[in-house]
């Protein structure tokens, strides 16, 4: 009896063990973004938004691996990369930060491409030095980081004017508000549509490689950041990332 006793406590106890150890193993991983207008931002209580949202649900659920998405300011997100409180993140291409404390995917996200656009008849674009003298549409919500910075210094001699949307700056563009319109591709090719063809060209100006970034904290960093390339790869050959990105409500 005591053999049968000690028996079944020692079941109890694998069970426990194990129950405990799968609860582990399902654990959510934090996937964490600073704010990255459109892509990713959060509202004003705090809510993330854009269309990163549903890029993450389809790629976590293709990689089967549970998660959960936050948005902190980007010194935050990058010491918590670094303590490996935050698994998963994306930013572009070899940025220094994120590679101080994460590994880089191998497979591209996606591709932001910042253009300017212009009505057929108004000389292209080929840099910022072509913008000097010229009055630029830039829409309000975005900063547009090193390049708003470049655009926005006295050298650069452009007279810069806000639309509150995307469509706002379409519109300002089409009225001759302003001979340029600086915008993000992926939000404009939805607008672009409803308009006739040709009716506005543009010029490229910025490209940018957009990669995930696995935690070197994490007890199997490489190996969760090819299970989650390898997933990423089959939902690009299905096209769903490029449908996520065109179908997306871009609320600015």
């Amino acid at each position: 009896m005591r053999r049968l006793f000690s028996l079944l406590a020692s079941l109890t106890t694998l069970t426990l063990y194990a129950l405990g150890a799968s609860a582990q193993e399902s654990a959510p991983l934090e996937f964490a973004l600073a704010d990255f207008p459109p892509y990713f931002q959060l509202d004003h209580r705090g809510e993330p938004s854009g269309p990163v949202l549903e890029l993450a649900a389809a790629l976590f659920t293709e990689a089967d691996v549970p998660y959960s998405i936050r948005g902190y300011p980007a010194a935050r997100l990058y010491k918590r990369l670094q303590l490996g409180q935050t698994t998963i993140s994306m930013a572009g291409d070899g940025h220094p930060e994120m590679l101080s404390g994460a590994l880089q995917g191998s497979t591209p996200v996606f591709n932001v491409a910042l253009n300017v656009y212009r009505k057929p008849l108004q000389p292209a674009i080929t840099g910022l030095p072509d913008l000097s003298g010229q009055k630029v549409i830039l829409i309000g919500a975005y900063s547009y980081g090193a390049l708003g910075q470049q655009l926005a210094s006295p050298q650069a001699r452009v007279e810069i004017t806000h639309a509150h949307t995307h469509t706002a700056g379409l519109q300002m563009l089409l009225h001759d508000r302003a001979p340029y319109l600086i915008n993000y591709a992926d939000p404009m090719n939805g607008l672009l549509e409803k308009h006739p063809a040709g009716s506005v060209t543009s010029d490229p100006l910025l490209r940018m490689d957009v990669y995930l970034f696995v935690s070197r904290a994490h007890p199997n960093a490489r190996g969760l950041l090819d299970s989650l390339d390898s997933a990423l790869a089959l939902l690009k050959q299905r096209g769903q990332v490029q449908q996520i990105l065109d179908t997306a409500n871009y609320q600015h």
